[in-house]
Formats: C-alpha cells, sequence, structure tokens
C-alpha cells in the first residue's frame, strides 16, 4: 500500500524537485476529519440497508461485542491504521489528482480511478474481491466501483484545500468498516457480485449520490 507513496516521493525529489513541504496537508479544520470518520460509517450503514431492505440478503452481526460497542472499536482500528491510507492516497490524490485536475474535475477523476483500479488488478485475478465469482464479470464491477469511488475521494480533497491527510482517513475508515459490515460473515446470504463493498449494489448507490452531487446540489450551490 505504500508503492504509491513511494512513486510519488521519487517523483516530488528527483524529477520535479518541488520538495515536500505542506505536502501533507496536516493542519486542516477538525470538521474535515470529523467528516473523513463519519461519512464511510454511514455509508456502510445505508448500503447495508439497502442490501437488507431489497432482500438480497440478511445481517447477522458475528461479533463477540455488541454491534453498538463495535463501533467505536472500528474507529481506533481505523485510526491505528491510518498510515496505510496514507501510503496510497499521498500518491493518488496528493500528487497525481492534482496534475489530472486542470482537465476538469470529473475526467480527473475518473483517470485516476482507472489507474487505481489497474493498480488493484493483481488482487482482482486472485479473486479477493468477489471470491467464487467470474473474474471478467468481477474485474468489470471493480472497475466501475473504483471509478465511482473517486468521486467522493475528489470532493473531499478539493473541499479540504488539498489535504492527503483527510482522504487518507476517509479511505482507511472506509475500508475497515464496508469490509467488514458487507464481509460474507455479516451478509451469508447474498451474493458478493452484488452485496461486497465494491458490489453492484454499492455502485448504484454510488452513482446516484454522484448524480445529485453534480444536479440538484449544484444547483442549489448557485
Amino acid at each position: 500500500m505504500f508503492a504509491p507513496m513511494m512513486a510519488a516521493l521519487i517523483m516530488r525529489l528527483f524529477v520535479s524537485r518541488e520538495g515536500l513541504k505542506g505536502s501533507l496537508g496536516i493542519l486542516r479544520n477538525w470538521r474535515y476529519y470529523l467528516i473523513a470518520l463519519l461519512a464511510p460509517i454511514a455509508y456502510a450503514g445505508l448500503l447495508v440497508l439497502i442490501i437488507v431492505s431489497t432482500g438480497q440478503s440478511s445481517f447477522n452481526w458475528p461479533g463477540q461485542t455488541s454491534l453498538l460497542l463495535a463501533v467505536p472499536l472500528l474507529i481506533l482500528k481505523s485510526l491505528k491504521e491510518f498510515p496505510l491510507g496514507i501510503g496510497e492516497e499521498y500518491g493518488w490524490r496528493g500528487y497525481l489528482l492534482p496534475r489530472l485536475l486542470p482537465m476538469g474535475e470529473i475526467k480527473a477523476t475518473v483517470f485516476v480511478g482507472l489507474i487505481w483500479c489497474f493498480w488493484h488488478l493483481p488482487m482482482m485475478v486472485l479473486g479477493m474481491n468477489y471470491p467464487g465469482q467470474n473474474v471478467i464479470i468481477s474485474s468489470i464491477v471493480f472497475t466501475v466501483f473504483v471509478v465511482l469511488m473517486n468521486f467522493p475521494f475528489t470532493w473531499l480533497f478539493l473541499a479540504s484545500k488539498g489535504s492527503v491527510m483527510v482522504v487518507a482517513l476517509f479511505h482507511i475508515t472506509l475500508d475497515v468498516f464496508t469490509d467488514i459490515f458487507c464481509s460474507p460473515a455479516c451478509l451469508p446470504k447474498g451474493n458478493q457480485l452484488f452485496v461486497s463493498s465494491a458490489g453492484i449494489t454499492s455502485c448504484v448507490l454510488l452513482l446516484a449520490i454522484i448524480v445529485l452531487r453534480y444536479t440538484v446540489l449544484t444547483r442549489r450551490l448557485r
């Protein structure tokens, strides 16, 4: 997970020679860090609610602690694994995205998503995202998911004035909560191609959020 960061460091130090000063974006309003923590939890909860309410699977909490107690424990887990998020985000959002933004927010986000997806290709070939599913179909679904999921990352990165730390926290918290709440243990009756954190249902939910953002919310901001 630190390969994108290593690549960005090499570019900054030896190619563009722009240095590292201010590249992490640590000092930001606390509200952005709060959003980075709470938004993934809300997304995971909404996704599970949609999956259960549409009859794709029942929800089963297999943990030894109660679900109410598990949430703060998972937040602590996210904070513990926070450096892993920095490893990826320093490359994707910290270096790559700002250089693609001149082509436009949407195009830049799609390009980063496609590159990010290609980077995950070994995981797809090994069948880690959708166990037991067709690799070609799984790869298509995963590509669509990664491109769509890039949009919230771009929005948060721009809103926080280019903070790698904020999007890194968002990234790792999203991974922790969705990977657990959308796991086969929690959603035992669902087809992983649909109910996994990177499944078709998640793609539909993300698409709805993106359309809402660029239509209704954009008109209101104007």
